[in-house]
């Protein structure tokens, strides 16, 4: 019987450790009640680290097919084996994101508690480290969608492949390293930049004159503006509705004779309450949580547009922006 290798995983990266210990300090000056379920919730994700860690690792061969696994039959079979169903996901995967879901939740609890006061020194920190886990789950979702879109014969799916395997087993941050901050800084300028809906010019040539955006934003406008699918994708994630939205948006403009509408009066045009925007209707809502929220909508209908066979994006502007950095990027 072969053994399967037990691959260790890092509960906590330094910068979250050091989190921790500083907010451990500050609470026990004055909340013995709040460091007792710290403390739990901490020991509680280590043991579960240490359960995703003996899962069985997804580059062990446990010797039931004829051929070695390799990152070109992992491929292959990612692809074609609908993994964005969660019963479709490798055990490892599955309890690894219970793992950083958990852990999520741990650092949103340190978020309330500075809110009202007892960390607000570390507040910034606490919020970094918050990011940087919504992200990772945002890069695994992003990664799923990729993977289970292509053909399994793409120049990039053994890239997409390794990279989504070394988050199964690692649960690292790493891979959302590379878009994160540039999804993030569009998201937090789209009201300024694309101030309201129908202007003369387009959403892509407002943004390529703005000089509030890195050049990998505007080296792939360059490139892939042009595209009607980058454009309807683009609309979707800067106004927050969907291309079918849109699309009814504007034949009641052309109806009623409007050349341009804000985000407000969109909404009364369209008759929509705030929860039908796709990033929610929770104003308080941390923006890097309505971002998520907006990412998952709007991937599950590029999903049922595919499937379907129906106009509009078929991929999420993060789909098209992360294919755009893997083409211009060597693999490492």
């Amino acid at each position: 019987m072969r053994s399967c290798p037990v691959n260790q995983i890092i509960p906590f990266t330094a910068a979250e450790r050091d989190t921790l210990s500083q907010g451990r300090s500050l609470l026990l000056k004055e909340r013995l009640d709040f460091v007792q379920i710290l403390d739990t919730r901490v020991e509680d994700l280590e043991h579960l680290a240490s359960i995703v860690g003996r899962a069985s690792s997804l580059t062990s061969d446990l010797g039931f097919s004829a051929s070695p696994r390799t990152l070109d039959t992992l491929s292959a079979k990612l692809s074609n084996q609908g993994i964005e169903e969660v019963v479709n996901l490798p055990v490892k995967a599955s309890l690894g994101r219970s793992f950083t879901v958990s852990k999520l939740h741990l650092f949103g609890f340190l978020i309330k508690l500075s809110q009202r006061g007892w960390l607000i020194s570390i507040h910034q920190e606490i919020l970094d480290c918050y990011h940087a886990i919504l992200f990772s789950l945002m890069a695994e979702d992003l990664y799923i969608s990729i993977i289970s879109d292509s053909s399994g014969h793409e120049s990039w799916t053994r890239r997409a492949t390794r990279d989504l395997v070394v988050m199964w087993e690692e649960r690292s941050n790493a891979e959302a390293v590379s878009f994160a901050p540039l999804l993030q800084q569009l998201w937090d300028v789209r009201h300024t930049l694309v101030p309201t809906l129908g202007t003369l010019m387009g959403t892509v040539e407002l943004l390529k004159l703005s000089f509030r955006l890195p050049e990998t934003w505007h080296d792939f406008l360059d490139e892939q503006g042009g595209k009607e699918e980058v454009v309807w994708a683009l609309d979707e994630f800067l106004f927050s509705l969907s291309y079918e939205q849109l699309s009814n948006l504007q034949t009641l403009m052309e109806k009623e004779g409007i050349d341009t509408v804000s985000r407000s009066e969109a909404m009364r045009l369209l008759k929509l309450r705030p929860g039908q925007l796709l990033e929610g209707a929770d104003d308080d809502d941390l923006s890097a949580i309505r971002l998520y929220r907006s990412f998952l909508r709007r991937n599950g209908l590029a999903r049922l547009r595919r499937d379907g066979e129906r106009g509009g994006p078929r991929r999420t502007l993060e789909q098209q922006l992360l294919l755009h950095i893997w083409t211009h990027t060597p693999q490492r």
